[in-house]
């Protein structure tokens, strides 16, 4: 190369590196960035104390199912009314602290939540069938008609159902009748309770409120959470005197159900 050429290389401009895209967290105001990082570390203990109360909960779900099962195996024993009616009062509690327990797991766990076809059908059926020693004590008609298909997560699905007849069924008098209603993507379910109180309707899905004299006030707010992680949703359709309409939606898109699925109406007579 000639004399010319190389000074002409050696004073050329150097290119340069293209520009970095800049730092999103450093265009930020100084004050909105302040309230992140305090946000953050106002929610990382919450966090971990979500992660401590699951594995609390796990650790004391063994015990109960120890509790009711050695209780049962007593009350098969007893032949004195008094005596059957003291251990079915410490079933009864050991029940309640298992929904409690159950409602805690659900309400911290992070498990990814799948989207499979469902049969909405069999899925109300599963919930009556679990709840029915609860409206048999209680003296609730259960009843369950309709069919539909949707996607979600059939073990979300049945917790949130669980916990909205639980609910149901607590609200109603003896006598009193649950009615779920299955259509596509959605079970609807009515109960004859007392409904609703107006000052609660507002908050009514938010964690620890809640009408009941016992309780956490996690049963509503963990059904609607269950629905929300699979795309569904859990809404008040209307309360009042004659009892309240709750409706639990899923996705309905491409959602088949399977070969085979029935639907029926099954009462459970109080």
């Amino acid at each position: 190369m000639s004399q010319a050429g190389e000074e002409s290389d050696a004073y050329a401009s150097p290119s340069l590196p293209p520009a970095a895209d800049p730092d999103p967290e450093a265009s930020r105001p100084l004050t909105e960035r302040r309230q992140l990082r305090d946000e953050v570390a106002r929610l990382k203990p919450m966090a971990e104390l979500g992660r401590m109360a699951a594995t609390v909960t796990h650790e004391i779900r063994n015990p109960l199912a120890g509790i009711s099962a050695n209780a049962e195996l007593l009350r098969e024993s007893l032949s004195d009314p008094a005596d059957v009616e003291l251990v079915d009062t410490i079933l009864g509690e050991v029940s309640r602290l298992g929904n409690l327990v159950t409602d805690l797991l659900y309400y911290c766990r992070e498990r990814p939540a799948e989207s499979k076809p469902m049969d909405l059908a069999w899925i109300a059926r599963t919930a009556c069938d679990l709840s029915r020693p609860d409206a048999d004590s209680m003296g609730v008609t259960l009843a369950w008609g309709g069919s539909g298909a949707a996607l979600g997560d059939g073990d979300l699905s049945r917790q949130a159902l669980l916990n909205v007849l639980r609910n149901a069924l607590q609200a109603c008098s003896r006598g009193g009748v649950v009615r779920l209603e299955i259509s596509e993507g959605r079970i609807a379910v009515h109960d004859t309770g007392r409904g609703v109180p107006r000052d609660l309707r507002e908050t009514m899905f938010e964690p620890f409120v809640t009408g009941k004299t016992r309780g956490l006030g996690l049963g509503a707010t963990v059904a609607r959470r269950c629905q929300i992680r699979q795309g569904g949703d859990l809404v008040l359709i209307e309360s009042g005197q004659g009892g309240s309409v709750f409706a639990l939606s899923w996705p309905v898109a491409q959602a088949k159900r399977p070969p085979g699925s029935t639907s029926e109406l099954l009462p459970t007579v109080a």
